[in-house]
């Protein structure tokens, strides 16, 4: 009792401060008439849980997933939802959803739109948390923006937001909603704020963790880019081009089991290392102006397999923390060569034993290295390298992946003309 008790003045005092309730919940008394089912001893029970996971880097996606299966006994929640800002565009990242709401999960991961546009503005602003008891009621006369159509369509009829922070810094949004009309009291909003604040809290806990090694690691391969100023853009455009390919393979009803938002976010964060092994490879290779000998080529195929070795110590090191951020990294710095029908490099992989991240990159990293001038090449146009790919496409290739670049041929010319480096 004395830790359940614990648990909740701990949580209460710091998750209260940081998420301001809404001042018409706050100073509706009448509302707190149901408050009994916050004392339940086997609701603060379940907080107990929660705080160890928070202190055993379990990761976030598992805390949002044990928050949404183990508090839904108390609060009408059926949705959880998590948005994070990129900028000024708000984007879809995390769902966690009952069967209730069916399609809303792949509809909303991912969905992202420029935050100033839409209402959920205000609540960043402000910093204080947004309670809608009727959504039909609340958008009836407005202009139903997609998000809100997605929502209606799955059934969401109420919803409580709050805003997630950052050291006083907006970072996005986090959202519980319900199946049900006018189900959220006071009682509910403070509890809610107390599973919001332990959501940011898992949250930072991996921002933090992650972009501090991702960035040392990315440090690494920024060292081809003083070497090799070409590759150093390229590492730039090939995140680009590999989280659009992503996206629109999403769409495919294929891919959709294999590929979600977080796969989507990981390639844009890993692609840019597929190239790190080249720091071991000697600039007499790596800057060569003309052909490479086949014993110069030779040495320039290790590049897969050293980077892929750095990238698994690394990862080492992390699970010494609990944790494993970098098996697409190591996918894509392996197996980015391999082709096929097998006839790429360094372990002649063919088909779907290759990767699924590295043949989307492998797609991007071709497009970009024929756009791209080198010390040994020409750049080839826009509509060059596209018959040039065509004409490898059934060897090279993922005929799928590679059948929807094609049909998305105009997408990626507008993205490499927004793109520096583009000859």
């Amino acid at each position: 009792m004395q830790k359940e008790k614990a648990a909740r003045n701990v949580l209460q005092g710091e998750n209260l401060r940081r998420y301001p309730a809404d001042s018409s919940i706050k100073n509706t008394e009448a509302l707190f008439a149901d408050g009994d089912w916050t004392d339940r001893a086997d609701c603060w029970r379940n907080i107990i849980p929660l705080l160890e996971g928070l202190n055993r880097n379990v990761s976030f996606k598992e805390t949002l997933d044990y928050i949404f299966n183990t508090f839904r006994a108390y609060i009408p929640y059926t949705h959880i939802g998590v948005a994070l800002l990129d900028g000024k565009v708000i984007r879809g990242t995390y769902v966690a959803t009952s069967p209730e709401h069916a399609g809303l999960a792949q509809k909303l991961r991912g969905y992202a739109t420029d935050i100033r546009t839409t209402s959920l503005y205000q609540v960043i602003q402000s910093g204080q948390v947004r309670v809608i008891n009727d959504l039909e009621a609340y958008l009836e006369g407005k202009p139903l923006r997609p998000y809100n159509r997605f929502l209606l369509e799955a059934g969401v009829r109420s919803s409580i937001t709050f805003p997630l922070m950052q050291n006083e810094v907006p970072i996005g949004l986090v959202f519980f909603s319900s199946i049900q009309k006018n189900v959220y009291t006071a009682p509910h909003v403070q509890f809610l704020q107390i599973l919001a604040g332990s959501l940011m809290f898992a949250l930072e806990r991996g921002i933090l963790l992650e972009n501090m090694v991702l960035t040392s690691t990315l440090s690494l391969a920024a060292l081809t880019e003083e070497r090799d100023v070409e590759t150093g853009e390229h590492l730039l455009r090939i995140k680009r081009y590999s989280r659009l390919l992503a996206e629109l393979l999403y769409q495919n009803k294929r891919f959709q089991t294999i590929l979600d938002f977080k796969f989507i976010g990981d390639i844009e964060r890993f692609s840019p290392l597929h190239d790190i092994g080249k720091v071991a490879i000697r600039d007499e290779i790596l800057l060569k102006p003309g052909k490479l000998t086949p014993e110069e080529y030779r040495i320039m195929q290790t590049h897969t397999v050293y980077g892929a070795k750095v990238l698994r110590m690394a990862d080492a090191k992390l699970k010494n923390w609990g944790r494993s951020m970098y098996r697409m990294g190591i996918e894509i710095a392996e197996s980015h060569h391999e082709k096929w029908d097998g006839s790429g490099y360094p372990y002649g992989l063919n088909g779907e034993k290759i990767p699924l991240s590295a043949r989307i990159v492998a797609v991007c990293d071709v497009f970009d290295a024929l756009m791209s001038p080198r010390v040994y090449k020409r750049a080839y146009s826009f509509d060059e390298t596209f018959e040039i790919m065509r004409k490898e496409s059934a060897q090279h290739f993922d005929p799928v992946i590679f059948e929807l670049f094609d049909k998305n041929k105009e997408a990626f010319r507008n993205l490499s003309n927004e793109l520096p480096g583009n000859a």
